[in-house]
């Protein structure tokens, strides 16, 4: 006799099998993860979020421009953060694990002598809309405990913005001071303030931690910009020409480890990885005709891609 049930059960079976073999290219752009089979992830940047530089020599030059923060996606270009508190967000076409050691690496462009030091922030897309709106943890570097926490500092927006001009600051420390253009001008003449930024602010105000300023001042006339410890970007530290995992690009960066994540608080938190980066300019100083500190960004590598 024809047996209706059995042949709806082996149906049934067929389509569920079929179903779960098909592997449709959707589940990749969804979720992409570590870069593996079925998706073709890139060890470099691959989205600017947003840049918002504070004053500096370089703001509205080559190195200090929308376009100069896009030219890191991808590869390697230039951009330059500014005065205390600028800083660019990005990310990678996948999360970015945490891994044993290293998880990312963040170029810049320091050598002995020359550090502008940056603090870098971390965020897992936890609501897992694709907007960089969830919980931020800073990265603490060796320089943590010795740092001003919950700096805030406020840039005025100067009397006219077509040529260089002192931009006068003012913070929550009872300080205030300019970011000084004299010295500069034969090398840039142009304004310091963001004239890109929307909106035209008359105001620029950032917060954040403050390093301590590590310029050294000799009887010629020259400068010393000193490394501060492992942990920031643009930064000559002890592991700036390591390279790893054999990969020539991660020479000359500062490497970073996701288990170093900490709370508003101090308190270290666990993440299983994070899809959004933040860096920003972490000491406000000024080293005579070399101008302001102004950490500068080269681009960045994910570890969790292995693409050479």
């Amino acid at each position: 006799m024809f047996n209706l049930k059995r042949v709806n059960l082996v149906f049934i079976l067929f389509a569920i099998l079929f179903a779960s073999c098909d592997k449709s290219d959707d589940v990749y752009e969804e979720d992409p993860i570590d870069g593996g089979e079925g998706y073709d992830s890139s060890k470099w940047i691959s989205e600017i979020i947003e840049y918002r530089p504070a004053p500096g020599q370089f703001i509205n030059t080559a190195s200090g421009t929308q376009e100069a923060a896009n030219s890191i996606i991808g590869g390697e270009g230039l951009v330059s953060l500014g005065g205390f508190g600028g800083y660019i967000i990005f990310r990678f076409d996948h999360t970015v694990l945490n891994q044993d050691g290293y998880d990312f690496a963040i170029k810049g462009n320091a050598f002995n002598g020359s550090s502008e030091p940056g603090i870098v922030m971390v965020s897992f897309d936890a609501n897992g809309n694709g907007i960089a709106d969830d919980e931020w943890y800073e990265l603490a570097g060796e320089n943590h405990e010795d740092a001003v926490k919950n700096y805030q500092i406020t840039y005025r927006k100067p009397t006219q913005t077509d040529t260089a001009e002192n931009i006068y600051w003012e913070d929550n420390a009872g300080g205030s001071g300019y970011i000084n253009t004299e010295n500069l001008e034969s090398f840039h003449s142009q304004s310091f303030w963001p004239k890109f930024i929307s909106g035209d602010p008359e105001e620029l105000m950032f917060s954040g931690t403050l390093l301590e300023n590590l310029v050294d001042a000799y009887e010629n006339g020259s400068y010393y910009l000193a490394a501060a410890g492992k942990g920031y970007a643009d930064n000559y530290s002890g592991d700036y020409t390591t390279v790893v995992n054999g990969d020539e690009d991660t020479g000359n960066s500062n490497k970073f480890d996701i288990s170093d994540a900490i709370d508003g608080e101090g308190n270290r938190v666990k993440l299983e990885g994070v899809d959004f980066i933040k860096v920003y300019t972490a000491q406000n100083e000024q080293a005579g005709h070399l101008g302001e500190s102004s950490t500068e960004i080269r681009g960045a590598i994910s570890f969790s891609v292995s693409d050479k």
